[in-house]
């Protein structure tokens, strides 16, 4: 089996899990976000990594990308996020835990997509990874917690006294987990 052909494997194998774990309501609610902190962001990194610093990035996608960004890759970390997002914890200390882990699970699947020679770090394969995916997951965490989760005590924590910003639109969206 041509090695291209595991982007589009492990994407549905990611898109069976979150259809498995995740309800309907839940991935609809969650999927804009989890569109633009996976897909979007994903899209700027490999820009960013790949292409302009020359950390490191995806290979062997054949014909599956363009210009030197594979399809399957940002589809991949959209429904990550999706998982991400439906299980994040709600609490101190665990909100700040979780991102870290993340980022280890990040780096781990990375190195295993290494081995099977469809990704590559050019400045060594834990530390550089571990920053860039801990500060990916760590932004993504507090946005989330600012934008859909209001009325969390960490939403409103770092406003010292002041107003916590709570956008109109997204209270209408606004969805209480049981």
């Amino acid at each position: 089996m041509p090695k291209h052909f595991i982007y589009p494997i492990y994407t549905a194998i990611m898109g069976l899990i979150a259809i498995t774990v995740v309800p309907k309501k839940d991935i609809r609610r969650l999927a804009y976000f989890a569109i633009l902190c996976g897909g979007v962001f994903d899209t700027l990194i490999i820009l960013v990594v790949t292409h302009l610093l020359k950390i490191g990035g995806y290979i062997n996608f054949g014909p599956f990308g363009i210009l030197g960004i594979p399809f399957f890759p940002p589809i991949a970390w959209t429904i990550y996020f999706v998982l991400y997002f439906y299980t994040i914890p709600q609490t101190k200390p665990w909100v700040y835990i979780f991102p870290v882990i993340s980022a280890m699970y990040s780096v781990l699947f990375s190195n295993v997509l290494a081995n099977l020679g469809i990704f590559k770090w050019n400045y060594g394969q834990v530390i550089v990874p571990f920053l860039i995916y801990l500060t990916w997951n760590f932004l993504n965490t507090f946005a989330y917690i600012r934008l859909f989760e209001p009325d969390n005590e960490l939403a409103n924590s770092s406003t010292h006294g002041r107003m916590a910003f709570k956008p109109a639109l997204l209270k209408k969206i606004h969805y209480k987990r049981k």
